[in-house]
């Protein structure tokens, strides 16, 4: 007897578990095919009649296993064939790596898409309802590249109601954004606890130096992209499946990064933020226009235009 199974599995998944029954030397007497699964794993059918087999006969049964993720990788299957008195058995290893904590969003789904214009409310415009209020008084100007920047003048930033983003294997974010001064950290995107390492949440911010950093997928990493001051910029940073962080400026590469392939959990419920963090502090001090956020991996191709995609 002999099992057939795909190397990997994927929790939840269903998979194909095929075995040959072969008669070498001697007939093999009716009996019953099932499968022996590790706790929580199911398998349709249950179990399957094999007729008599004489020397030299081989016959083959096909299940539909949904295996389940467990403590460790590695799970054993076995198949057994029983009758009144006897019994004939093989095995076969399967490796399941557990799934996301929470549900993965559509892919490129636009997660949150903010046009500031006027007043303290902020539609999102991807329709996910992560509608963001102005924290402090607002006040706008028309030096944006739409003409309704919002002021972020260290006292104002971007907050929403508790949300969840759900888990992000891949993800883009995006704002148009002036920088007036270089002091401190100063935070962009926000949906983090302050001074976790990356395991929990998302953030994206500026060091002192106005470099781009990026904390996520369990991991804290600086890149060599600086954002100039005085002048709108638009600032692209994308995290891809393999965990590889890129940073664009103006359309054009500046940097890259790399932080473990687990992705982002954003499986929790918290506030999402731009220009501060979740105490309210390392605040971004100069404009903000457009900003958007998608459960994707914007191609170069892409990357100009990602205005489009988020707003239509």
């Amino acid at each position: 007897m002999a099992l057939s199974v795909p190397e990997q599995g994927t929790d939840g998944t269903p998979f194909t578990c095929e075995v040959a029954v072969t008669a070498a030397g001697r007939t093999v007497p009716a009996g019953t095919l099932s499968l022996d699964l590790p706790g929580g794993w199911t398998a349709a059918p249950a179990a399957r009649e094999v007729p008599p087999l004489h020397d030299g006969g081989s016959r083959s049964f096909s299940f539909e296993v949904t295996p389940r993720a467990g403590e460790g990788p590695e799970h054993r299957i076995g198949a057994v064939l029983a009758g009144e008195d006897w019994r004939g058995s093989a095995i076969a290893l399967v490796t399941v790596e557990p799934g996301p904590p929470c549900p993965v969003p559509e892919d490129g789904l636009t997660l949150v898409a903010w046009d500031p214009r006027s007043g303290d409310a902020v539609a999102d415009s991807a329709g996910q309802g992560r509608d963001a209020t102005v924290q402090g008084n607002p006040a706008y100007e028309a030096a944006g590249p739409t003409g309704s920047a919002l002021r972020l003048d260290g006292q104002t930033y971007l907050r929403t109601a508790p949300t969840t983003l759900g888990f992000l294997r891949v993800a883009t974010f995006a704002a148009e954004v002036r920088v007036d001064s270089a002091s401190g950290h100063r935070r962009l995107f926000d949906w983090q606890p302050s001074g976790d390492d990356g395991s929990d949440g998302v953030l994206i911010d500026l060091t002192p130096a106005n470099a781009v950093r990026f904390i996520g997928s369990g991991t804290n990493v600086t890149t060599s992209a600086v954002v100039p001051t005085g002048r709108f910029v638009d600032l692209v940073v994308t995290m891809s499946d393999g965990g590889r962080v890129t940073v664009y400026l103006d359309g054009q590469q500046a940097a890259t990064a790399q932080v473990p392939s687990t992705g982002i959990n954003g499986c929790a419920t918290r506030e999402l933020r731009f220009g501060a963090d979740q105490n309210g502090g390392q605040r971004f001090v100069g404009a903000v226009d457009r900003m958007a956020v998608f459960a994707g991996l914007l191609s170069p191709e892409e990357i100009g235009d990602w205005q489009n995609r988020a707003f239509g």
